[in-house]
């Protein structure tokens, strides 16, 4: 497995000594993590019937439900990192858990759509700072299994949406409403929040502290670095096209005439594909040290299986949607290693995170609002998938750049 980065001559530890939290902990935990970090969003495809006939909401604003939670993830992505690098990423993880609690909990008092979209935009705020620090906690607390702790996060994030799409309506009718199925995932986050609060003291203990010139830098986004941008831009595309299918797989196989519950069901297998691509294909990096081949399987399999929805949506579904579901899934786990791989110490790591997420979910909460969009001027999302297709062959043009060794600095 990869060997643990050399810690830089520049840093001290921090309360040297004590009991370290074990290390199959940690990878437990990151993976709990994950799974607040998406479930959000994943609970309301399944109930937008029910919501937007209870509000009265357009197509276009539909999408805005989870495009809004992806905008302020991405505008908060850098806020995570700069609060880390005043009071520290453990910390800072713990805090933006209680937010995303309070996110997910407000949506017990949606009944106007705005109280809906601010509840969307807490919990996108939340979700977008905790996601930033997660690449450096991973490469700082347990970097000899940096791939494996990688692809359970990114299995966590999956399979938060996936349990959470799964749940959505049979909870709704055990809890008398789309509202506390909703907030049953600020529960969880809450939850999250009070185990991670233990763990903190013992991580902070053994945190590495950079010297006044790395920590002036800790502040600053690496927006002048090549290897930055091409991470960025790779990870830009994964969101653009990966949250199309978020928000619009269910209603489209709907329209093409599939009962709601097998179109749900199809959703949920599209995150569970997500599982295996998330778990596995970051795991093998731990052995390998080039990751174009990898990244080449996911560009491949997202083209075609987008372009399988679009020409031959009903009798290849389950292809369709398999494909796609693993194209999405590993590549954007990949980017994370990616994170990991072109930086060598935590400060960095978050550096890079936040640029990239930033950037990444802007451009993602794009998707879904472009595929309402054309629904609503062309009366079908198969305009929009075809632009989802022309995207996804252009991440082909990107892999050169992904050569190993390189860095932002």
């Amino acid at each position: 497995m990869t060997e643990a980065r050399a810690t830089p001559r520049s840093a001290r530890t921090d309360r040297p000594g004590g009991r370290r939290v074990p290390g199959w902990l940690l990878v437990v935990m990151v993976g709990v993590i994950g799974l607040n970090l998406r479930a959000a969003l994943g609970a309301v495809p399944p109930l937008l019937g029910p919501i937007s006939t209870e509000l009265g909401i357009p197509g276009s604003t539909q999408g805005l439900l989870t495009s809004l939670g992806v905008v302020f993830m991405g505008l908060c992505a850098p806020v995570g990192q700069r609060v880390a690098a005043r009071f520290g990423s453990e910390a800072t993880t713990a805090a933006f858990l209680g937010v995303l609690a309070v996110g997910g909990l407000l949506r017990l008092a949606a009944t106007t759509t705005t109280v809906l979209l601010l509840s969307a935009a807490v919990s996108g705020a939340a979700m977008g700072a905790i996601s930033a620090l997660v690449p450096g906690l991973i490469a700082h607390h347990i970097p000899r299994v940096k791939g494996l702790a990688t692809g359970i996060y990114s299995t966590g994030l999956a399979l938060g949406v996936a349990i959470a799409a799964w749940v959505a309506v049979p909870t709704a009718e055990l809890l008398h409403g789309w509202r506390p199925s909703l907030a049953l995932w600020g529960g969880v986050a809450l939850l999250t929040m009070l185990v991670w609060l233990v763990l903190v003291p013992r991580l902070r203990r053994h945190v590495i502290h950079p010297e006044p010139d790395e920590a002036a830098a800790s502040h600053r986004l690496p927006w002048r670095s090549p290897t930055a941008w091409w991470v960025t831009t790779f990870s830009a595309v994964q969101m653009i096209v990966g949250f199309s299918g978020l928000a619009w797989i269910t209603p489209y196989y709907a329209a093409l005439g599939m009962p709601v519950a097998d179109a749900a069901r199809l959703f949920a297998f599209f995150q569970i594909i997500q599982l295996a691509a998330m778990l596995t294909l970051p795991t093998i990096t731990d052995f390998t040290r080039d990751r174009r081949p990898l990244l080449a399987v996911t560009v491949v399999a997202t083209a075609a299986g987008v372009l399988t929805m679009v020409v031959a949506p009903m009798p290849l579904a389950l292809l369709a949607i398999g494909l796609f579901g693993f194209g999405v899934g590993g590549g954007s786990a990949l980017v994370l290693v990616l994170v990991s791989d072109y930086t060598s110490t935590q400060q960095q790591a978050a550096r890079l995170g936040a640029m990239t997420l930033m950037v990444a979910f802007l451009a993602g909460a794009l998707g879904p609002v472009v595929l309402g969009w054309l629904h609503d001027v062309t009366g079908s999302l198969v305009a929009g998938y075809a632009v989802m297709v022309a995207l996804s062959v252009g991440l082909a043009f990107t892999l050169p750049a992904f050569r190993p060794g390189r860095t932002i600095d």
